[in-house]
């Protein structure tokens, strides 16, 4: 698995991407998220996952959080 950055997540269309420690940036959905409940990812939260290329570029298939955003 890989380790990245949440960039971004909108919590409305259930999208967002993650920037992965070696500078790929890779698309994500809710359906990804492996937790229960509401699935949603805030920036800057350290994650790991497994991704796929598709045709539009980086996909997340398996996202799980490694810890939440400690800034400011």
């Amino acid at each position: 698995m890989q380790c990245g950055t949440v960039l971004f997540f909108n919590d409305i269309s259930g999208t967002g991407k993650i920037v992965a420690d070696d500078g790929a940036r890779v698309s994500v959905s809710h359906r990804a998220l492996r937790r229960d409940g509401y699935r949603v990812l805030d920036e800057g939260q350290r994650v790991k996952f497994q991704s796929v290329r598709r045709k539009s570029g980086l996909e997340a298939l398996v996202v799980e959080i490694i810890d939440t955003y400690l800034g400011a």
